[in-house]
């Protein structure tokens, strides 16, 4: 009997999570304005913390339309997600170029002016990871905020050329709670933009199958109670 939950104990501790590294995971496009470094980084990021899809995607193209400002307008994107422009109140979906002579991904993204910060919030339904792709900049800041309030600071490399400059850039909680916001510090740097928000919660079906099973088997060793010597 001991000797069988000995080796039940040991499958459950399989099970668990665990990990020295507390901080979160970033994923960043170098070189930047390349569609296949992008591309590669994102398969990357996406291997790493398991999925091969986001659960969600904005990419501006609906139901937004050009010219109107997403700031701080609630049910908007899906499961909750906020958008805020915290300075100045105006986060505009524009069609390129506009991002210092730079274009959307497809034919919208939007547009932030240089002052801090533009956010993204999770708050009413926090998230395991966010991606994001970021236009013509100089050099951005990244401040995430975990649940309970614990931050990480993420640079982005610069994105200043002209026409199709963007990157890739993707966060994962790695062993923090769940994301609540990504804010974004583009002082001093003009206009720029974001697309293509991809974010979610990662499933753990196999996690929970083999702990129920695990579970199963002390509880069916306890119920038969000790085996009986011949």
């Amino acid at each position: 009997m001991e000797y069988s939950l000995t080796r039940y104990s040991l499958a459950l501790l399989a099970l668990l999570p665990f990990s020295t590294e507390v901080a979160g995971l970033f994923f960043n496009s170098i070189p930047n304005n390349d569609a296949v470094a992008i591309a590669t980084t994102r398969d990357a990021w996406f291997d790493a913390i398991g999925i091969s899809d986001p659960q969600f995607l904005v990419d501006f193209e609906s139901p937004t339309v050009a010219g109107l400002n997403v700031h701080d307008i609630p049910g908007l994107f899906p499961a909750g997600l906020v958008i805020r422009d915290a300075d100045a109140g105006s986060a505009t979906v524009s069609s390129g170029p506009v991002f210092g002579g730079s274009n959307p991904v497809d034919n919208f993204a939007v547009a932030q002016n240089e002052r801090p910060f533009l956010e993204l919030d999770f708050s009413l339904s926090p998230v395991d990871y966010v991606g994001v792709l970021d236009i013509d900049h100089s050099g951005t800041t990244v401040v995430v905020t975990f649940l309970g309030g614990t931050t990480q600071n993420f640079l982005l490399d610069t994105t200043g050329a002209s026409q199709d400059s963007a990157e890739f850039a993707g966060f994962y909680r790695n062993d923090q709670p769940r994301i609540t916001l990504v804010q974004f510090d583009a002082s001093g740097d003009g206009q720029w933009g974001i697309d293509n928000i991809e974010y979610g919660i990662i499933p753990e079906p196999s996690r929970v199958v083999l702990l129920m099973i695990a579970l199963g088997g002390i509880a069916a060793r306890r119920r038969r109670g000790p085996a009986v010597a011949d």
